[in-house]
């Protein structure tokens, strides 16, 4: 089958291009034939609160090619145009920001006036975007309404859409976990390289990624304390660029009991570092106040790391298997505290339950999800 692929892809960072970028890996495997088109702009500046987009020292011709600018009406049909040339059966336009929506009807509607039965799918990481703003709805159902169908990762995000779109229904796949990370570094090496206490000395969380306000940082750092009187310490490892003002969280670290067993890395951490950050932790948290799905946690779940996460969106579908991780109710400082100490007293982790959770979420298996899905719509 010959897909258009309108998306991010590397070198932009950020979680959507690493998914985009493995995603399309499967469908060449699963042999479909596939045309990608990039962001020559992505965001505008205005809306983008981080250092730079773009992967360190990469230039945009190292990916697919970048004809699309957000803002830029007038490279909406060039890009349309390009996609035309491969005469493709299939549309795929993921969806996870509303400022991008104008730009993407903008591809869409002059495709589908040159290829009438084209059929236009968007895989909907998010309903509405997680740092939404006043017109964010508007214009999320002025996107769901131009597509033919929806697919989304987490039953959460498609009870969303059936909410702005009544009547609608979305096919609901699952995040795989992330396999294209080097192997982990050796936990002693990685812990000396952080400057970290050995592993018969201290437990070491870690919180990763964008730091913003939904993921709930203040409540982990809060939970801290209640974690003071175990015999072995808890420390904490916060490594990811801050897209909210730092100073706040500041604030409450050096208020906290454990101040001296809370270390900081504001900044954004390369794919090559992710073996030493996981590598030195035992324990992943997500004390997310909202979420959809989480790439951090197909990031753990590969690296074999238990989760403690909220019980909101659907992270929870991703700790089914025992040993995985842990829930707790989102906003409670005490009660993540305990999900933490339930997972840490269960060390070490038995890593047959990680080995049925790469099986149950693998990139092949989406592809072939995908495949059946595409291959149905096409009947019709």
């Amino acid at each position: 089958m010959r897909i258009a692929f309108v998306s991010t892809f590397p070198p932009y960072r950020g979680g959507i291009a690493q998914f985009n970028h493995r995603l399309l890996q499967s469908l060449l495997e699963a042999g479909h034939e596939v045309q990608c088109v990039n962001w020559k702009r992505q965001y505008p500046r205005i809306l983008f609160p981080g250092a730079s987009q773009l992967t360190e020292g990469s230039q945009l011709n190292s990916g697919p090619p970048a004809l699309l600018d957000s803002i830029a009406p007038q490279s909406w049909g060039p890009t349309a145009k390009f996609l035309i040339a491969t005469e493709p059966d299939v549309l795929l336009v993921p969806f996870w920001h509303a400022a991008l929506t104008p730009a993407l009807l903008g591809v869409i509607s002059r495709m589908k006036k040159e290829i009438p039965g084209l059929s236009v799918v968007s895989l909907m990481h998010n309903a509405t975007s997680h740092d939404s703003k006043f017109w964010d709805t508007a214009l999320t159902k002025r996107f769901i309404r131009r597509i033919d169908q929806t697919w989304t990762l987490s039953e959460q995000v498609s009870e969303r859409i059936s909410e702005l779109d009544p009547g609608r229904s979305s096919s609901v796949f699952f995040h795989p976990l992330y396999d294209q990370y080097p192997a982990l570094q050796i936990q002693s090496e990685a812990r000396t390289a952080l400057h970290l206490p050995p592993s018969e000395e201290a437990d070491v969380l870690l919180f990763f990624g964008l730091i913003r306000t939904y993921k709930g940082l203040q409540t982990l750092i809060n939970a801290m304390q209640h974690l003071m009187h175990r015999p072995k310490p808890v420390h904490l490892i916060i490594a990811g660029e801050s897209y909210d003002d730092w100073g706040a969280y500041q604030v409450l670290i050096d208020a906290s009991e454990a101040s001296a067993q809370i270390h900081v890395h504001t900044r954004f951490i390369l794919d090559e570092e992710l073996p030493t950050f996981f590598g030195a932790c035992d324990a992943v948290c997500l004390p997310y106040l909202m979420a959809s799905q989480s790439g951090v946690t197909a990031i753990s779940l590969h690296y074999g790391k238990p989760v403690i996460a909220s019980d909101v969106g659907g992270l929870a579908e991703y700790l089914q298997e025992p040993g995985t991780g842990s829930v707790c109710e989102p906003n409670q400082p005490r009660a993540l505290a305990i999900s933490i100490e339930h997972v840490l007293d269960d060390l070490p982790v038995d890593p047959r339950a990680f080995d049925a959770a790469r099986v149950r979420y693998s990139w092949s298996k989406l592809a072939d999800s995908l495949t059946k899905e595409l291959n149905a719509q096409q009947r019709f």
